[in-house]
């Protein structure tokens, strides 16, 4: 093969109505943090790169495939969630139809959970790259490029005749402060053309980051196939010189943390507060806790730093399914986190899953009256969904019926229903919790106050109120 110089990476065609059924109006538009990451060692590595945010813009097929033809890659990888993964493999036929003799490299958590059944149904993936994909990409492209053997590269699934090879796992990346800044210059219209859901930011332009990869936790839905369970960290100053860059080259003034875990390291988080609150920027942010790792004191240093708001995962509010999904938090603790929380000044949300095996009407009772007790201002409600890579994949039918659809893993559809209920009863009680939740005085007036204090966010929250409307009707 010749050597590689342009490589194309692609973010899949996936509206967001398969992404966010009703709710798609209020759905996020914001990039693949990880194409970002490949595309920078790529072109550390001398190739030159272009980013395809296929999802991210809206784009269809053919667009997708003009793109391609039009920039003539040598190399193509795509990523995809199980949701996405037809979607992928239609991007790998247009690749093999526009492109003859180009490989289409399959990445992401899915083919990183399940490669052999993966490359075993969609024959247009060439090689599957498993798990944490930087490392895997260099090597990679130097062997394709010097005729070296494959089958050397560790992290690759790759074809054998009628079998499927697997390499080997790669070692995760220890010092993550190795890797080069996102390749944020290389979507255009960046960050203008990508936003938040509308209950995600308080300004705009927005950007989304991950300071950390990896979750020490070991519950039964999660699938932590791709960044493993040791939690690794960028350093401090590594994250504020990210943060500096967004802000100085591309005006961002909010940010979304994505991190499993951001509040794992309490040292680092306070550095991080340190250096946002000392910089002037006047950034406005918001991340995702959990809440056995704050305390009083760290978050007011969070809230001094300018972050508004705190997600948790809740999950229910049945201790005894909290315990069976090895959650390890107790609901008093619960309690407790969102009440310091509150008491700094910043908004919390509870993220909320119904379904979970020897859930019965009872138990989902707890829950929705649990989100209605407690000091949340927000939040999201899924129906349990037992993706490749979690425990529950592998033991989902012991516990009641387990519908295998790829293409209907979107955390909203109903693919799993316990032994004790009925697909009507899930679909019943999530419209129920958020009516419920969302319906009461105190909680329409926060949102009033919210627009008295930021009027520019009345086209977004229109368009997220008639998303709910839809989402939680009888219809």
């Amino acid at each position: 093969m010749n050597k590689i110089k342009k490589i194309a990476l692609v973010s899949p065609p996936s509206s967001l109505e398969e992404r966010y059924g009703k709710f798609a109006a209020a759905g996020s538009t914001m990039p693949s943090l990880g194409l970002l990451s490949l595309a920078a060692v790529a072109m550390r590595a001398g190739v030159d790169v272009k980013i395809i945010e296929a999802a991210a813009y809206g784009m269809s097929h053919d667009e997708v495939t003009d793109q391609l033809a039009l920039y003539q890659p040598d190399l193509v990888g795509i990523t995809a969630t199980t949701l996405s993964i037809f979607h992928a493999h239609e991007t790998a036929e247009a690749v093999h139809q526009a492109l003859p003799g180009v490989l289409a490299v399959i990445g992401g958590p899915h083919v990183s959970a399940v490669p052999e059944e993966t490359l075993t149904r969609f024959p247009h993936f060439d090689i599957a790259a498993l798990g944490e994909g930087e490392a895997t990409l260099v090597e990679l492209i130097e062997a394709l490029s010097e005729g070296k053997k494959l089958s050397a590269v560790r992290g690759l699934a790759l074809r054998n005749e009628n079998e499927i090879l697997l390499t080997g796992p790669r070692e995760k990346i220890k010092d993550l402060d190795s890797l080069p800044l996102p390749a944020w210059g290389l979507l255009p219209g960046f960050p203008a053309r990508f936003r938040p859901a509308p209950f995600r930011y308080r300004q705009l332009p927005a950007a989304t980051l991950v300071s950390s990869r990896g979750c020490p936790n070991n519950c039964l839905f999660c699938d932590r196939t791709v960044f493993g369970r040791a939690c690794r960290m960028f350093s401090a100053e590594y994250v504020l010189e990210m943060i500096g860059r967004l802000h100085k080259d591309y005006g961002v003034r909010e940010l979304v943390f994505e991190d499993d875990t951001f509040v794992v390291n309490k040292p680092r988080v306070l550095k991080i507060c340190e250096g946002i609150r000392k910089s002037g920027w006047g950034l406005t942010w918001s991340c995702l806790g959990r809440v056995d790792m704050v305390s009083p004191e760290l978050l007011k240093e969070m809230r001094r730093a300018g972050c508004w708001q705190i997600g948790y995962g809740v999950e229910s509010g049945d201790q005894s399914i909290l315990d069976l999904v090895e959650k390890k938090i107790k609901l008093e603790r619960v309690r407790q986190a969102l009440a310091w929380t509150k008491e700094t000044g910043m908004m919390t949300k509870g993220f909320f899953i119904l379904g979970f095996p020897t859930e019965t009407k009872e138990t989902m009772q707890k829950t929705i009256d649990f989100a209605k007790s407690n000091a949340l201002d927000d939040i999201s409600v899924f129906k349990l969904t037992p993706l490749p890579g979690s425990r529950i994949y592998e033991i989902a039918h012991e516990y009641g019926s387990f519908d295998n659809d790829w293409r209907k893993m979107n955390l909203l559809d109903a693919v799993f229903v316990p032994k004790d209920l009925k697909k009507e009863d899930l679909d019943d009680a999530a419209k129920r919790m958020m009516r419920e939740f969302y319906m009461r005085p105190k909680v329409i007036l926060s949102y009033l106050m919210r627009l008295l204090r930021n009027p520019s966010h009345v086209l977004p929250l229109l368009k997220g109120f008639l998303a709910f409307r839809r989402a939680v009707s009888n219809s």
